[in-house]
């Protein structure tokens, strides 16, 4: 036998009792970048599924007038329409509430 093929006994105790293995140092913060990493993938999966929502839920409210639009031109299409409402009803607040929105008087800060 050469020494590149001789078998080694091996001993109850050495597998008992291993030898530590050497791993490359890692850095400190390691194990809070996978979780950071874990958290960015699981939120934008999220974002997607109440993407695709919003534009299964617009199309069924537009009928046949969204049937030649893209899910983009509808998920856009929603955003314009929710940005629009959300600022008339702040200047709608404004002009009733003597300058202040509903969540000022309450003390929300959104």
């Amino acid at each position: 036998m050469t020494a590149d093929t001789e078998k080694r006994e091996v001993n109850s105790q050495e597998i008992l009792d291993p030898e530590p293995i050497n791993l490359p140092n890692l850095p400190s913060n390691f194990q809070s970048n996978q979780q950071s990493t874990y958290e960015e993938i699981n939120q934008l999966f999220n974002e997607h599924d109440e993407q695709q929502s919003a534009v299964h839920e617009a199309r069924d409210i537009l009928g046949e007038s969204a049937k030649d639009l893209t899910d983009s031109d509808v998920y856009d299409l929603v955003n314009e329409v929710q940005h629009l409402v959300d600022t008339w009803l702040e200047e709608f607040e404004r002009k009733s509430f003597d300058g202040k929105t509903l969540n000022e008087l309450i003390g929300i800060n959104p």
